[in-house]
């Protein structure tokens, strides 16, 4: 391939120089179209992954395409709002960060979630009537490789499912309004088997919280680098993925 919709590389390098990144807006708008269409479920919405690619005009690209946005720090969550997202699109996932970070992310209006015990006490001693989400670890190894599974029991993400008594022990302490729940197994998937199974077991922690409003699945699914690579198949996924969330909504 030598060129990208219509443009000659040699053109771009000459006029631009080399080492040279060139994103194609069309691609990525299909591949988001394809993974939003791929589920069946009501309130559906997608939160883009700051972290894998933070240039401004993609995240501007994204918030057009309906977009909200996932973020794991201070500056990500600025550059979001600076690419016109709204702060209530916005959620905050950082990972052992200071009690001033959480502050700074409440200030300007984001979504918090949380994933130690420590935070959400301090979250609900200074902020009690602050909506939060509670990240879960729930014990299942899954992804490309180990450096990139963060669902595990040795991982530093998350609260224990296994701490779930004393989770909820906090929660009624301080009043905690848990207004969401959510669980990433890890990255580069290629059987999504493990991420709906991960589902299934943080279903039965939400229901443990009346004030649940949404469940955020956070993703890794393996995608091909060069044609005829692995990758999962997400319309596939989406389908198996929707009945089995579906059929859950359908019982409560």
């Amino acid at each position: 391939m030598q060129e990208i919709q219509g443009i000659d590389f040699h053109d771009l390098v000459a006029k631009y120089g080399a080492p040279l990144y060139v994103y194609d807006s069309q691609v990525i708008q299909d591949n988001y179209n394809r993974f939003y269409d791929s589920f069946d479920v009501e309130n559906l919405k997608v939160h883009y992954a700051c972290k894998s690619l933070s240039n401004i005009s993609i995240l501007k690209l994204l918030k057009s395409l309906g977009s909200a946005l996932d973020c794991v720090s201070i500056q990500e969550i600025k550059l979001g709002l600076k690419a016109g997202f709204d702060p209530k699109d916005i959620l905050f996932t950082p990972n052992n960060i200071s009690e001033k970070e959480y502050d700074d992310a409440i200030a300007l209006g984001v979504g918090i979630n949380v994933d130690n015990f420590e935070m959400l006490e301090y979250l609900g001693a200074n902020y009690p009537d602050l909506p939060v989400c509670v990240r879960i670890n729930p014990h299942m190894m899954a992804g490309g490789n180990s450096k990139i599974s963060v669902g595990h029991i040795g991982s530093k993400f998350g609260i224990s499912i296994h701490q779930l008594p004393y989770l909820e022990r906090i929660v009624k302490s301080f009043n905690i309004n848990v207004e969401g729940i959510h669980v990433h197994t890890g990255s580069d998937i290629l059987d999504p088997e493990i991420f709906i199974k991960a589902a299934n077991l943080i279903l039965t922690v939400v229901d443990k919280f009346d004030s649940v409003k949404y469940i955020d699945f956070g993703s890794g699914f393996k995608v091909a680098y060069k044609g005829g690579g692995l990758h999962t198949d997400i319309t596939e996924f989406g389908a198996d993925f929707s009945k089995n969330f579906n059929g859950y909504c359908q019982k409560k």
